[in-house]
């Protein structure tokens, strides 16, 4: 996915360890479009070594030229190079993330950003995936030491105290009770020894597996002859008589309780969250789903907590601020919560979200905002970093665990809640069955989309641009539709931010210039003169390194000069220096570029100078505005007015009335766009209109 994400050619993820810090060892590596063996290579000479020095190291070019000794790089063939490291939350190195490609290229910040994002979080998974390991080697080792330690084998009957008929000396060590005292019950029976609560353990433990006829394996508790508890592991086997019947028991026992409390330290490591001291995201998880297997007629609200502008309050104060804040949040919570019966778990799950679970008899959404008050007064009082006393503002959402079925649904619905809830600027947000519909419609016309899209099954329409002083069509706009069997049609506002989130839009903007100089190929054709066209250009397209070749590609047998790109300011305003370098080399090729709903944006004359932009189009809101708000007309005269001055061509879009026509017209804008003119229509509607009856043209009254 990072690949795709960022396109590059290869992406390594490798792992350092501090006995040999000089090797690394991938983890991944994905490169040529599939993923190759990891292997372990020298840092020694390599970028990578300095990414481990550094926040992170970047080559733009040369990078085989930089550092000719690495191998690896050198069998690549990679020319530019982005690497950072891997750092847990208390900065140690646990590895690198790397991207290379085959070209030179400038990495945006965002890139880096999103490098950044992706070390940290393979940087906490590579954590836990340690934590693991030494939970597995621990668990190795330990069963190697008991199985060497003395235990006590035994053989007992088959009835309800177990009673011991030959016991090994290892009893007195084991119990306290020397091996005699066990025999024939002397003293004690050893179903008495078992505690009483692991008692039934026990016995389900041995019928299982008398009826399956195999070893029955099983850790419990004992309670010693001096009333220590301690715990024990018993393997056995059931004796047959000739008639088949069970009579006996033989096998061993051992003390295990040294193991037990071990792995417990080690799983309380494994399932708590290092800063806090709270609950992790996989304790929360496992404990969740032990409730839905063990008591599934236990209802429980899930309660997402998350801190409004924490990341301002990073970037504010420091991250030794933000770690301080988020301890002050775990522990009001955790101490909040033990006054009230109900609340059975606080936990941490991300960096900035919370999780309270409260116990559940009814859904309600009083009850959540009765808890979601609850938690919130816990915060009344500001919380002070260093000298600084900060008003703390939270965003709640929920969930509850009857409409999920498992543990990882029921908190992906209170982060789909968590979502809505940031959307919407909301402090309180419930996952109902509303909000339900609503995502699996979402879902349901993202799949339809994506599948559209993958068809070519998009068209598009063509609304006219009008010469102001002839009234003849100058020009066209191509708007994309789309038109679903199911959906019907689906508003360009719509499937647009589908495909911005599904980051699909280049391929959606490559689709529709392909379709536009489909129609401008037969226009040629057929006629000797054809209006130039305006296509949209989103900022993420400007991101793809192949943006002009794959333009040029596109328009083959149609001059550039034909065509004038949009972009909106605030696309333009993303990355001003990548939009800079690809609209330079787009109109070195010949394309115009006009910008999209000026007036609404904030980019500057210097820019306008740098980017050589050739139209402004000025936005509807200022349009449909001007003939009833002054402020707005003169805002729409200046615009024309800066544009004469600068030598570019202006374009009203949303013209819908006579009065405005012809107040454009009076003010010297160029061209009119909008209802008034015509609608958007399909390609042969606006040819028979527009090409065909050469003396189409719109009468202005003035």
């Amino acid at each position: 996915m990072l690949s795709e994400l960022l396109d590059a050619d290869h992406v390594v993820i490798a792992e350092i360890f501090s006995d040999d810090p000089t090797t690394a060892h991938m983890v991944a590596c994905f490169s040529g479009g599939s993923y190759h063996q990891p292997v372990s290579y020298s840092l020694a000479g390599s970028p990578c070594e300095q990414v481990l020095s550094n926040q992170s190291c970047i080559f733009e070019n040369g990078i085989c030229e930089t550092f000719p000794n690495d191998e690896m790089l050198q069998d690549l063939g990679a020319e530019s190079y982005v690497g950072v490291p891997m750092l847990t939350a208390d900065r140690t190195k646990l590895g690198l993330l790397a991207v290379l490609n085959n070209q030179p290229l400038n990495y945006p910040h965002a890139a880096l950003e999103l490098l950044q994002v992706a070390a940290a979080q393979a940087a906490a998974e590579l954590a836990q995936l340690r934590i693991s390991r030494n939970l597995h080697e621990s668990q190795r080792r330990l069963q190697t030491l008991m199985n060497s330690l003395p235990g006590m084998a035994y053989r007992c009957k088959n009835d309800e105290l177990w009673t011991m008929e030959i016991v090994s000396r290892g009893a007195q060590a084991l119990t306290g009770y020397h091996s005699t005292e066990l025999i024939d019950n002397a003293v004690i029976a050893w179903g008495d020894i078992i505690h009483p609560e692991d008692h039934a353990t026990v016995v389900q433990a041995v019928d299982d597996a008398v009826a399956r006829d195999k070893y029955f394996k099983v850790a419990y508790r004992i309670i010693c002859a001096e009333g220590q508890i301690r715990w024990v592991w018993e393997q056995g086997k059931g004796i047959r008589n000739p008639d088949g019947k069970v009579t006996h028991f033989e096998g061993f026992i051992l003390d295990v309780t040294e193991q037990r409390q071990h792995e417990q330290n080690i799983a309380a490591i494994a399932f708590r969250d290092e800063l806090t001291g709270l609950a992790n995201r996989a304790a929360l998880l496992e404990h969740l789903q032990r409730e839905y297997e063990q008591h599934p007629d236990q209802d429980y609200l899930l309660v997402l907590v998350d801190i409004r502008h924490f990341r301002n309050i990073n970037e504010r104060f420091g991250l030794h601020a933000g770690d301080r804040l988020l301890k002050v949040v775990g522990q009001r919570l955790d101490e909040g919560a033990a006054d009230f019966d109900d609340i059975v778990l606080v936990a941490r799950v991300t960096g900035d979200e919370f999780v309270v679970l409260v116990k559940s008899s009814f859904e309600k959404v009083e009850q959540f905002l009765t808890v979601a008050n609850s938690l919130k007064r816990f915060f009344d009082d500001p919380v002070l970093l260093g000298e600084q006393s900060l008003a703390l503002q939270l965003r709640m959402s929920g969930a509850y665990s009857h409409s999920a079925s498992s543990a990882t649904e029921l908190l992906q619905q209170a982060s789909i809640a968590m979502y809505e809830a940031k959307l919407h600027e909301l402090s309180f947000c419930i996952f109902d069955e509303q909000l339900e519909r609503k995502v699996s419609a979402e879902r349901h016309q993202t799949e339809r989309f994506l599948a559209a899209l993958e068809k070519h099954e998009l068209t598009i329409y063509l609304q006219p641009q009008i010469d102001l002083k002839s009234g003849e069509c100058v020009g066209a706009e191509v708007l994309c539709r789309w038109f679903d069997q199911e959906l019907g049609t689906v508003k360009p506002d719509v499937f647009i931010d589908i495909a911005r989130k599904q980051g699909v839009l280049a391929e959606l903007g490559i689709q529709v210039l392909s379709k536009t100089t489909e129609v401008l190929r037969k226009w040629q054709r057929d006629y000797e003169a054809i209006p130039k066209v305006s296509v949209n250009v989103g900022a993420q397209q400007f991101t793809s390194p192949e943006i002009v070749e794959d333009f040029l590609y596109c328009i083959r047998d149609v001059r550039p000069e034909q065509i004038t790109l949009e972009i909106t300011e605030s696309d333009l305003m993303v990355d001003p220096v990548l939009a800079l370098t690809v609209t330079r080399r787009l109109r070195d090729h010949g394309f115009k570029l006009a910008i999209d709903d000026f007036g609404t944006g904030y980019s500057s004359l210097a820019y306008l100078q740098q980017f050589a932009v050739d139209i402004l189009k000025i936005d509807i809101s200022f349009v449909q505005a001007m003939l009833r708000d002054e402020q707005s007309k003169t805002l729409v005269n200046t615009i024309i007015a800066m544009a004469r001055s600068l030598g570019l061509e202006t374009v009203a879009e949303g013209v819908e009335t006579t009065e405005q026509a012809a107040l454009l017209k009076e003010l010297g804008c160029h061209f009119g766009q909008g209802y008034y003119f015509g609608h958007p229509v399909s390609p042969d509607d606006f040819e028979k209109q527009w090409l065909a009856d050469k003396k189409a043209a719109v009468s202005l009254k003035t």
